[in-house]
């Protein structure tokens, strides 16, 4: 997995901001009608997020750090009709002291076609109240090439 960055090789319409992450379509992931089935979209954002924290260094440790999806949104535009690689490009479109909006475009692997384009929020929880708590300055670092232009930390 290869993370890239948008401002070296943007799409047409996509914002110069962000990252690139290449997820794999497998065989189940296709439905009957060999489409990647509804269901499969946030699945293949998750995954790509996951790619990138992971990649970024991030240590997914529930004991130290949750977050609970609030919300998400997806605009179908034009099904995956086969196996192999899809690229997601992802981006923090909006973020307060406990929450961020990501928003998200999955795109054919060479990033000409506009396959669903979505969003989704989600909370930063304190792992033993599960109330939510200020993202730290490590998430802030680690989200740094995530983050849209207009997008700052708020005073805390």
């Amino acid at each position: 997995m290869t993370v890239t960055d948008v401002k070296k090789k943007p799409a047409p319409d996509e914002p110069p901001y962000g990252v690139v992450v290449p997820v794999r379509i497998y065989l189940d992931d296709l439905d009957g009608f060999g489409m990647l089935n509804h269901v499969e979209y946030a699945r293949v954002f998750d995954h790509a997020v996951i790619d990138f924290w992971t990649e970024a260094g991030w240590v997914l440790d529930p004991s130290t750090s949750v977050q609970a999806i609030r919300e998400v949104h997806l605009t179908f535009h034009q099904p995956v009709m086969q196996v192999g690689e899809v690229a997601v490009h992802l981006w923090v479109d909006e973020a307060g002291r406990t929450s961020v909006n990501y928003r998200f475009r999955v795109l054919s692997a060479d990033r000409s076609v506009l396959h669903a384009e979505g969003s989704r929020r989600l909370v930063n929880l304190d792992p033993a109240t599960l109330r939510p708590t200020p993202l730290t300055d490590e998430q802030w670092s680690y989200a740094a090439p995530l983050l849209a232009d207009h997008v700052t930390r708020p005073a805390t």
